[in-house]
């Protein structure tokens, strides 16, 4: 049974903003290790992440060909399983590869998508509140 959340894709939103803001930690880790010797900047990319929620990425997504079957586990992605060495080509000496101007970048893109999932989210449920009051 679908739950009206799903119905309405706020799960998805929120999953969005879940992975989102594990990006946001993943850039402030960055930023916050710049000179920190032997350092591996990561990276956590959003689109990917959000390829595997929506059943559109590399996994194949299981499916019910019978009522009678039984329903698979809904294991829910961990954003974190997604985060990565950025391998950047710049090192320095000390060996550490963090590109200052690069994660100021990525964190100012990130917070501008993290905005418009949170109002597509609001929306929804501004959306279910008139739903529920009109009854």
């Amino acid at each position: 049974m679908n739950s009206i959340f799903s119905q309405m894709g706020i799960d998805k939103l929120g999953y969005g903003l879940v992975t989102a803001s594990t990006k946001n930690d993943v850039i402030a880790q960055n930023i916050a290790n710049v000179d920190t010797p032997g350092y591996k900047a990561k990276d956590l990319k959003f689109f990917d992440v959000m390829s595997e929620v929506m059943g559109t990425g590399k996994k194949l997504p299981l499916a019910r060909t019978n009522e009678k079957h039984l329903p698979a586990a809904d294991k829910a992605l961990n954003p974190s399983e997604f985060i990565y060495d950025q391998n950047n080509p710049s090192v320095r000496n000390d060996g550490n590869d963090v590109n200052e101007d690069y994660e100021m970048s990525q964190m100012a893109e990130n917070g501008i998508r993290y905005q418009m999932l949170a109002q597509l989210t609001a929306g929804k449920f501004t959306k279910l509140k008139e739903i529920i009051q009109s009854k």
